[in-house]
């Protein structure tokens, strides 16, 4: 960390909350928990309401030294607040390229990151509403997990994996599932930990779909038709959406890798944080307990209903066969009377 920052804090995930963090310059936050260090490197603006939160993706280790954050170099041209933050599960191994902040079977850390950050944008009086999370392929998918976990923010992902067993790099995929899950089978790794490594299984487990642009790579079929087109059909099946995902299309020969750089992103997270484009929180608030309550008290309801509407087609329909039972013998007793006369 001190190769990066001078100011460095030390603190306990109870102990942010308590804490006046200073504004307008970057520093260091160090947050020991469960032997676990979590890193970030933080700048709190006193004027500017937005938070920009940027994660790290593939670091090859053998070449480069941990931790190391990602798009650093973008930090002075951002007016907002911004939060770099660091995925530890690399320190697992130097086997690790990327981690998608899984951790460990019994430590998730990317759950212990998102109350990381919850806890400073509370302090700093920072609201959901104003919060971005940005990121590509791997970081894209901790980006849209972080922010249906801070519910009321947004995500901004590119080429993103939404389920990380569709990842196209399986190097990278069998050396997560050795170290993270100790070499537990796929159909495994989906029963128990589901939610941890596939997005729509998080949406399911927090009744909640966050906003989210979501821009994919026609020209990259690992991408188009290994990510966005299953996430489509996945979608399709949830019964609730609260937030929008839109979806943009675009076409790049430079495939996966492509529309990564400085000079093609900023633009765009810039008109997303000033809420000149997706302005989500004005159209669709967050659902609160009440409102999630009646829902499920409606869905009851239009069961019921269905139920009732069964029985009384069914009681219609007995009426019907037992009306044409009677017409039928009354016919029949009339034409027994004729003949006898």
């Amino acid at each position: 960390m001190k190769n990066w920052v001078n100011n460095i804090i030390n603190l306990k995930i109870d102990d942010i909350t308590k804490y006046k963090f200073p504004t307008d310059e970057y520093f260091g936050l160090e947050v020991l928990d469960n032997n676990v260090k979590y890193e970030f490197i933080i700048r709190l603006s006193s004027s500017n309401k937005g938070l920009l939160c940027l994660g790290s993706g593939v670091i090859d280790q053998k070449t480069k030294s941990i931790p190391r954050f990602q798009r650093y170099r973008w930090k002075d041209h951002f007016e907002e607040s911004l939060i770099y933050y660091f995925d530890p599960t690399l320190y697992l191994t130097d086997e690790l390229q990327v981690g998608w902040c899984i951790g460990t079977k019994d430590d998730w850390y990317l759950e212990k990151i998102s109350e990381i950050i919850k806890k400073i944008i509370h302090t700093s009086k920072i609201k959901e509403e104003h919060v971005l999370f940005y990121g590509t392929s791997a970081g894209g998918f901790v980006s849209a997990m972080l922010a249906t976990m801070i519910k009321g923010s947004t995500a901004f992902v590119g080429n993103f994996q939404y389920s990380i067993l569709k990842v196209h790099a399986k190097t990278h995929l069998e050396n997560m599932k050795k170290y993270c899950f100790e070499g537990l089978n796929n159909e495994t790794i989906k029963s128990e930990y589901g939610y941890r490594i596939d997005l729509i299984e998080m949406f399911k487990k927090e009744k909640y779909v966050p906003p989210i642009i979501y821009y994919v790579n026609a020209n990259s079929k690992v991408d188009i038709l290994g990510q966005c087109v299953p996430f489509i059909k996945d979608l399709e099946k949830l019964d609730y959406s609260d937030n929008d995902i839109e979806i943009i299309i675009y076409h790049d020969e430079n495939g996966h890798r492509s529309r990564v750089i400085y000079g093609e992103a900023y633009e765009f997270i810039q008109m997303i944080l000033k809420r000149k484009i997706y302005r989500y929180y004005n159209r669709s608030p967050v659902p609160n307990k009440k409102i999630i309550k009646i829902n499920r008290e409606n869905h009851a309801l239009k069961a019921e209903l269905k139920k009732m509407k069964n029985e009384i087609d069914k009681l219609n329909e007995e009426n019907k066969n037992l009306k044409n039972n009677n017409i039928k013998s009354k016919m029949s007793n009339y034409l027994k009377a004729c003949f006898k006369k």
